[in-house]
């Protein structure tokens, strides 16, 4: 009786959960506390609904700097960043040595593992997260990072 309360109640900071995607977690941000809140104020109630949200958080590091991030963002993890040259407004390149005169103010930063997005933090660009989503749920392997960037609209004014 104990453990089935335990499984159904206990939500926010405290909770670890199984993420059908990215396996067992414990996220300790606004949108898991609100989320996952509701929904043991639901159970509580006898919705015995599952937990299935992919939790994003975000930051605003000034009046011109920002980011929103979602799944596994882990420093250990192997990424992959694409970023929007400020000046040319072209096409991005994968760069692993940008000059340092060159200005790259919003961009996109894939976490990967096994050759899966794994997590996507997104820096000055904002509203994409629903994108994030998919492409974590979808588990597909990807090779061409700057196809995958294309779908954040990376070069647009955000």
């Amino acid at each position: 009786m104990i453990k089935q309360w335990y499984q159904r109640r206990v939500r926010g900071d405290a909770a670890c959960f199984y993420d059908p995607v990215l396996g067992r977690r414990r996220v300790e941000h606004h949108d898991h506390a609100v989320v996952s809140g509701k929904l043991a104020g639901q159970n509580m109630t006898g919705a015995s609904q599952p937990y299935h949200h992919q939790s994003m958080f975000w930051s605003d590091l000034g009046p011109n700097v920002g980011y929103e991030a979602i799944g596994l963002v882990d420093s250990s993890l192997p990424t992959v960043g694409i970023w929007a040259h400020k000046d040319l407004k072209t096409e991005g390149q994968i760069s692993s040595e940008p000059m340092a005169n060159e200005k790259y103010e919003q961009g996109i930063v894939f976490y990967m593992s096994k050759n899966r997005v794994v997590g996507v933090l997104t820096w000055n660009i904002f509203g994409k997260i629903p994108i994030a989503r998919a492409v974590i749920a979808g588990g597909e392997e990807h090779q061409d990072f700057g196809q995958l960037a294309k779908q954040f609209d990376i070069h647009a004014e955000h």
